[in-house]
This record gives C-alpha cells, sequence and structure tokens, in this order.
C-alpha cells in the first residue's frame, strides 16, 4: 500500500524521541518499506540530514542473509578506510556465517570469518578467524614497515546429556604475537602475554575402570614469541584392580586381599618453535614423539591407625622415535672456522628404539592428627579456639639391583682431559628415561596447620556461635635425600591461605635454604646456622591480598543506617533534622529506613563496586634481591539507574608508574545509547565516543568520535 506524510521509528515512547520524516512510502506488507527522500527529526527538531531514499526490511524471520554496511573512518596514519562491511549468510536454524574486512588507503587490510552454531541439547559455540596485513610507515621511507598476522578462535560446548559417556570440548585462543598489537581494542588482550588452546575428548566405559583422554593443546607466549604444541596427546588408564579381592566375600580384610594393580600409558608428540616457524616444514620434521606406560603392582600394610606400609614393583617403557650416540672425536672440524678441535659429537639416530626398567621399591608413611581447643569464658564473643596440626613423614626407598633393565645409559670420554660420563641415549625426549633400580633414599616431612573460631555475631539472638576459619591452612615441607653426595636437605617451603573477614583473601608463600653461599653466590654444602647464626636463609617470599572494597563499605554503611533508624522513635526529631509541614517523622522511615540517615537527610546511596588486588614478590637465591610490587584495581559505579562507569587500573611499585587503564562511561537514552571509552596510558592510548540507535535495524543511524592507538595518540 502506498503511504504519504508518515514517520518511521523504533522508539516506543509515546512522543518518539526521534523518527524519520517520509513523505512517500510503500509498504510490503510483513517484507520492507520503501521510501522516497527523507529526513531526521530529532526531539521535534529537524535536523539538516536527508536521505535520497529508504528501505526498512520488517524482519519476520530469526535471521536472514543480508549486506553489512562498512563504517567510514579515518586515521593519521592508516589514513581514509572501511571497516567491518561485508556478508551475513544465515545459512540455517544452526549455523551461521559473517565475512567482514576491513581496508585503509595506506594499503593495510584485514579479513575476518566468523560462524556462531548452537543445536539445542546438543552443542553450541564459535569459529573466528582473522588474517590481517598491517601496513606502517611510507613506501619508499626507512619506516616502512609491512607485517602479516592471523588469529584462530574456536569454542565448542557439548551439552552433557549428548552423549553420556563421552565428552568433546575446545578452547582456542592462537594468534600471531603481534595480531593484538596492531589489530584488537580489546584492553586485555594487550597486557596479557599468555595465550591457551584445548581440544579434548574424554572416553569413560561404566563399569569399567577403563578410561580414555585424547587433546591438542597450544601455549604461546606473545612476548618471546614461543609456541609450544602438543598434536595430539593420548592417555589411557586403567584404574586400581584388586586382583585377589572376591565380589562374593567384599566383608573380608585380610592383608594380601589389598594387592593392587594400575596401568597408565601416554602418547605426545611435541612441537616447540617460534610462531613464526609453526607452519614450516623444518618445524614438523623435528616434532618430539614418544609412548610411556607404567604398571605398578603395590600391597598396601596398615599395621595401625595413621601408618602405612606400601612395597611396590613397576614396570616402565618408554618408545622413542629416535636416540642420541656421543662420540669422543679429537679430529672434529669446527664448521665455522675450519680450524680441527676435538669435541664430543652428538648423533641422533632416527627409526623406532624401546627401553624399559622394572623398579622395586618400599615406602611408609605416617600421618597421625593432633588436636588443640582453647575456650574463653562464657561471655566473651568469642566461645572457643580450635587447632588441627596434620604431620607426616614419608620414607622410601629403592634397592640397588642389576639386571632389570635395558642398556639406556652408556659412557663416553667427555674432554681432553680423558674425563668419562656417563649419559642416557634418550636425553631430550619427552619422557626422559624410565628410572633405573639405582639406590636411592628419602625422607619427606610437612606439617599442615588448621586454625578455626567459634564466635557469636555482633547483637546476636540465636544463641548459636558461628564457626570461622582464621586460618584455611599453614603448610610446612621439606625433604631428606639419605644418598645424596651433598646438601641432602631440601629447601624448606611454607604456604598460607586465610580469609579474614568473609572478604579478605591472603595467601602468601615462601623458600628458605638450609645451606650458606660461597664468596661468588653459590650455595656450598655449609649449613647456613654454622656461617652466620641463621637457621635458615630466605630465598623467595611472596604474599597477595585481594578484597572487595565495596562490599567493606556497603555493609558498614548499610548497619549503621539500620542501627540508627531502630534507635529513631516516631514523632522524635534530631538536631538539624528537616520535616516538611504535615510530615511525621516516622513517614520518612516508612517503608525504606534506608533513604534517610539520622539527621533526616537523603542518603546519596550509589551503588558500586571496587575488587583491589595486591601483589607483592621478593627473591633473593644469592647476594642480589629482586622485589616487586602490583596493585590492580577494577570496578564500576552506577551513578544512575542510566547511567554506570565502568574502570580498570593499577601500580606497579617496581617501575613507579600506572600500569593501562580503561574507563568506560554508557548512558541508556532510551531508545538512543551513548558510549564513551578512554584508555589515557600505555600502549593502547585511545579514546572513542559514540551515541546509535539502539535498534539493530538502524545500527547505521550514528554519531562516533575516535582517536585510534595506532595514531600515537599523546
Amino acid at each position: 500500500s502506498n503511504i504519504s506524510r508518515s514517520t518511521y521509528s523504533t522508539c516506543d515512547a509515546e512522543t518518539p524521541h526521534f523518527y524519520i520524516n517520509l513523505p512517500k512510502a510503500k509498504v510490503y506488507p510483513g517484507k520492507k518499506i520503501i521510501s522516497g527522500p527523507g529526513n531526521l527529526v530529532l526531539e521535534g527538531i529537524p535536523l539538516p540530514i536527508a536521505l535520497p531514499f529508504g528501505f526498512f526490511p520488517i524482519q519476520t524471520k530469526r535471521a536472514a542473509s543480508g549486506i553489512l554496511i562498512p563504517k567510514v573512518g579515518q586515521e593519521q596514519q592508516r589514513g581514509y578506510s572501511l571497516t567491518e562491511g561485508g556478508y551475513y549468510f544465515a545459512l540455517n536454524d544452526y549455523f551461521d556465517l559473517a565475512l567482514k574486512g576491513n581496508i585503509y588507503t595506506n594499503g593495510t587490510w584485514m579479513l575476518n570469518a566468523t560462524t556462531n552454531y548452537n543445536k539445542l541439547y546438543k552443542y553450541s559455540g564459535n569459529f573466528s578467524f582473522s588474517y590481517a596485513n598491517n601496513i606502517s610507515g611510507h613506501k619508499g621511507l626507512p619506516d616502512y614497515r609491512s607485517a602479516t598476522n592471523y588469529k584462530i578462535g574456536w569454542t565448542y560446548n557439548q551439552n552433557p546429556k549428548a552423549h553420556p559417556g563421552s565428552r568433546f570440548s575446545a578452547s582456542v585462543n592462537m594468534s600471531s604475537s603481534g595480531f593484538d598489537k596492531t589489530n584488537s581494542y580489546d584492553v586485555s588482550e594487550h597486557i596479557t602475554t599468555q595465550r591457551q588452546s584445548s581440544v579434548s575428548y574424554s572416553k569413560t566405559w561404566d563399569g569399567t575402570p577403563f578410561n580414555l583422554s585424547a587433546s591438542m593443546n597450544h601455549s604461546q607466549n606473545v612476548k618471546n614469541k614461543t609456541v609450544s604444541v602438543n598434536l595430539p596427546k593420548v592417555n589411557f588408564n586403567v584404574g586400581r584392580i584388586y586382583p585377589l579381592k572376591s565380589r562374593r566375600s567384599p566383608g573380608s580384610k585380610k592383608w594380601y586381599k589389598e594387592l593392587q594393580f594400575q596401568y597408565t600409558a601416554s602418547l605426545d608428540n611435541q612441537i616447540n618453535t617460534y610462531d613464526s616457524l609453526l607452519f614450516k616444514k623444518q618445524t614438523l620434521n623435528g616434532m618430539r614423539s614418544g609412548f610411556k606406560h607404567d604398571a605398578p603392582l603395590s600391597l598396601q600394610i596398615r599395621p595401625f591407625r595413621n601408618f602405612s606400609i606400601s612395597p611396590t614393583m613397576s614396570y616402565s617403557g618408554v618408545l622413542y622415535t629416535q636416540k642420541i650416540e656421543k662420540k669422543w672425536n679429537p679430529e672434529y672440524i669446527n664448521p665455522v672456522t675450519g680450524e680441527p678441535i676435538p669435541s664430543l659429537v652428538n648423533d641422533t639416530l632416527r627409526g623406532f628404539f624401546y627401553g624399559h626398567s622394572l623398579k622395586p621399591s618400599v615406602s611408609a608413611n605416617f600421618s597421625p592428627q593432633v588436636f588443640g581447643m582453647f575456650t574463653f569464658k562464657p561471655e566473651s564473643r568469642v566461645q572457643a579456639i580450635r587447632h588441627v596440626m596434620k604431620p607426616s613423614v614419608g620414607f622410601n626407598y629403592i634397592p640397588s639391583i642389576k639386571g632389570l633393565s635395558s642398556d639406556m645409559y652408556r659412557q663416553v670420554q667427555s674432554d681432553t682431559t680423558g674425563r668419562i660420563t656417563e649419559y642416557s641415549i634418550y636425553d631430550g625426549n619427552i619422557y626422559g628415561t624410565p628410572s633405573l633400580s639405582r639406590r636411592s633414599s628419602g625422607i619427606t616431612f610437612s606439617l599442615v596447620n588448621i586454625l578455626e573460631g567459634k564466635v557469636f555475631q555482633k547483637n546476636d539472638t540465636t544463641g548459636e556461635a558461628k564457626k570461622v576459619k582464621i586460618i584455611d591452612n599453614f603448610g610446612i615441607n621439606t625433604s631428606y635425600n639419605v644418598f645424596a653426595d651433598s646438601m641432602r636437605w631440601s629447601p624448606v617451603s611454607m604456604a598460607m591461605r586465610t580469609t579474614v573477614f568473609e572478604n579478605f583473601n591472603i595467601s602468601a608463600n615462601s623458600s628458605f635454604s638450609l645451606y650458606g653461599l660461597s664468596s661468588n653466590g653459590r650455595p656450598i654444602n655449609t649449613f647456613s646456622y654454622a656461617l652466620n647464626r641463621k637457621l635458615m636463609r630466605l630465598t623467595n617470599f611472596s604474599v597477595s591480598l585481594d578484597f572487595e572494597l565495596s562490599k567493606l563499605f556497603k555493609k558498614e554503611g548499610r548497619d549503621s543506617r539500620q542501627a540508627s533508624s531502630q534507635q529513631m522513635t516516631p514523632g522524635s526529631r534530631s538536631p538539624g533534622s528537616i520535616q516538611e509541614p504535615g510530615m511525621s517523622r516516622s513517614s520518612i522511615h516508612q517503608g525504606d529506613d534506608l533513604l534517610f540517615d539520622e539527621y533526616g537527610y537523603y542518603v546519596f546511596d550509589v551503588p558500586w563496586s571496587m575488587n583491589v588486588r595486591y601483589n607483592l614478590n621478593y627473591s633473593k637465591p644469592a647476594f642480589k634481591s629482586m622485589l616487586t610490587q602490583t596493585l590492580s584495581v577494577n570496578g564500576n559505579v552506577t551513578l544512575t539507574k542510566k547511567m554506570a562507569i565502568t574502570y580498570t587500573s593499577g601500580y606497579d611499585f617496581r617501575m613507579k608508574e600506572i600500569t593501562m587503564t580503561q574507563i568506560g562511561i554508557t548512558r541508556d537514552l532510551h531508545c538512543w545509547e551513548m558510549n564513551f571509552n578512554w584508555v589515557p596510558n600505555g600502549t593502547m592510548k585511545m579514546w572513542n565516543f559514540t551515541i546509535r540507535v539502539k535498534a539493530s535495524i538502524l545500527s547505521d543511524l550514528k554519531y562516533e568520535r575516535r582517536k585510534d592507538f595506532h595514531d600515537q595518540y599523546y
């Protein structure tokens, strides 16, 4: 049907805040509206913004294919641009595909492909791929640079009910080291140096001890450009089996029926390289591959409570695709200088090589628990403090028995003096060399402390004390190597974790060495106490504190206002209070006693949140020490129901500078929305300001200004 002098708006207000004036238009019911020339009217004021024609689709389906109109922009460094333009494909009810591109007048361009998928009760996720050609500087001048970058993202979530017993999931975040720096506008991607990816499949068989897992893993450091990939990694496990136990007599407790058997097998293929070499042929040829399986047979004997003895016979085997042979060559020619120089030469042999060992051992462990209780006076808020100590002493011994392993160790001359050293033919492989039945013994010591209290809460009326944890965990660990040549005591490590006032999370770790240092700063086989009368030498200490500052203030403010409101009686007046004629004091507090304080003034209670985290790390391996401290904050402030501020910032005490900060302001304008984002420091200095219509059909009806970080804004 044809219509004249009509308006089009997505605002649902009784008097629309904006509309497009359409002198002439034609409506195709359920399909579209086509109009002639029109203009934009804002708050009843006609604006000099004219449209030569209008096309307004009437959406009746969930999704429809169509052209994505590009954004027009301009930057100082990259020039004029068309961004986010392309085509959207609504493939079916489960899949879609968006192809987008960016192009700049200096020659920079980027292509993006994104697909989302979702099938009810089956799976959901998305996949994205981006490829960019980034150009900086001016062609023909020394500052000209050209680099290609890529990014791959993939998520796959399987519904637990889709395939009981098996699970498939994917979380991939992989990119070249320069992609985020030049193409991302997400602050978190600029300050995070680590990238992790995993594609995994697991399978369990009900009623059996068997389970299988396979995964492809990726780890990347975008700062030093290193990449580590497992392609693939497979594990097969057989859970604990008691071959001498009978199902007919499950209550029998004879000691020999505790004999247990387990089996684990692992297959791995690893690539460790730089991101620029990841897809090169020589990198794939240098892949490290290996297979390992272990089959321990053990018996656990418990002579009395908290004490156990476990003799074990363990079989280990490895299969590798390469091994090394070392030879002393007195006539070796240096390939760089061409001069003869006697050297130890490594030869890498390719093929399949299997090695194994059979290792007997015996271990014992004593883990008692000690409880202590201190009670207070009945009228005290603190009723009692309970201390739980869990000491543990472990001992293990491996005897020396020859002939229980294959020939995996060789001897070779290592220098011109004729010194002979021993090496393993499997050095450098994934799983190393199976441990041999060489005499070894160790004793481990640990002590775990837990401190709890029973406290009555303030103004308690229940008569029951609340259980409160004072120290969640405070542990001390060390060990002693019986047959080591020197420095038999390992470092003493301490770790503590607790939560104070249900808000402050505190964790601390420290490491101490029992041995002293030589004049050049190297550890020596002399106790620190013998050198300087100090029992231990601190080598590392770290502590972290995080809490919600907003939670603390809100609780105190709410409690104080509630207490004051309870003290006020109807009709009473406090000094300085304001009371309108005909309005009693009780009516002020009626309904919501949090609106006014004890003096009758309106309480400015703005919803806000602030999460604070403080980290300190101190290390002193030798004479020189290093101290790093960082403070980070993030949160939001809701000024009004329609206006909010978000922020992220921090401070590096060592560098004496504020870390990368981001401030965002959003304002709900009913049918419009306003956004302002500002990064005032760091490598992403930028700001952008946008006012746009909320409705997606008029997403191009907006005003936008920005200063891009590519322009090196200061």
